[in-house]
């Protein structure tokens, strides 16, 4: 069981989503048999459609997200490089919906960490040292695949996420769980749940569901890694289809 021990700090649903919503531009690797994956996004509110992700996958362990608006106007970049480290990669998003820019640089002594809210506000800059089971945004997937077979036994997993916005960590515990009604049939389902008790008072579990053959995550109901127009991150459930 990974464990990391870290001081306690209130934490809201928008840090939520940067670290648990962006995971999911972590569903691809450079080793993997396609080269594109698309996410779709719908409300889990109303079933609309929100945005698509476009995942590009590329050899030198560096792969590209592109965020794109129902009508196809793209809003939103993303490029992680697993090239040092595929459980804590180095990452940067730009929304160019409200001007938030993130950029995590890691390595194997510490992570680095620029975040700014919008394109008028200050970066924020912060050095964390690094350590074993420290999970950056794309690195769940390598997590995951790491140790499937425990979770798939129901060992529950305590893990740390860094956390753009706070330039910190935050607990989280990932266990086995039922899949959502209209899932895949066969799909093997996990549960992320904050150990905080004020998140948990705010939102749901995360879920997400992945082929057990292939490994590859086919669903992420929770609340989405970019915001809206006005600056909101909705819940959302996104359906991925691969491509070669």
């Amino acid at each position: 069981m990974i464990k990391q021990s870290i001081t306690r700090k209130p934490v809201l649903p928008l840090l939520v989503a940067f670290i648990l919503g962006a995971t999911f531009s972590q569903i691809a690797s450079a080793e993997e048999s396609f080269n594109k994956v698309v996410g779709t996004a719908y409300s889990v509110k109303t079933g609309a459609l929100l945005y698509r992700e476009t995942h590009t996958i590329g050899a030198n362990g560096k792969h590209d997200v592109e965020y794109s608006e129902p009508d196809g106007l793209v809003f939103g970049h993303k490029v992680i490089d697993e090239s040092q480290s595929k459980i804590a990669p180095s990452f940067t998003q730009v929304n160019e919906r409200n001007g938030e820019r993130i950029e995590v640089n890691s390595n194997s002594k510490n992570i680095i960490v620029h975040y700014q809210k919008n394109k008028d506000a200050k970066v924020k800059t912060a050095d964390i040292p690094y350590k074993p089971g420290m999970i950056v945004d794309a690195g769940f997937n390598a997590f995951v695949k790491e140790y499937w077979q425990s979770l798939e036994n129901d060992t529950k997993m305590d893990v740390q996420f860094i956390a753009p916005s706070r330039q910190s960590t935050v607990g989280f515990t990932v266990s086995r769980s039922l899949c959502k009604p209209d899932t895949q049939k066969g799909a093997e389902c996990f549960a992320l749940t904050p150990d905080s008790w004020v998140v948990r008072m705010l939102i749901d579990p995360i879920l997400l569901a992945y082929d057990p053959e292939t490994k590859r995550l086919l669903r992420f109901t929770g609340r989405a890694n970019i915001a809206d127009k006005n600056g909101d991150y909705k819940a959302v459930d996104i359906q991925y289809h691969y491509f070669k």
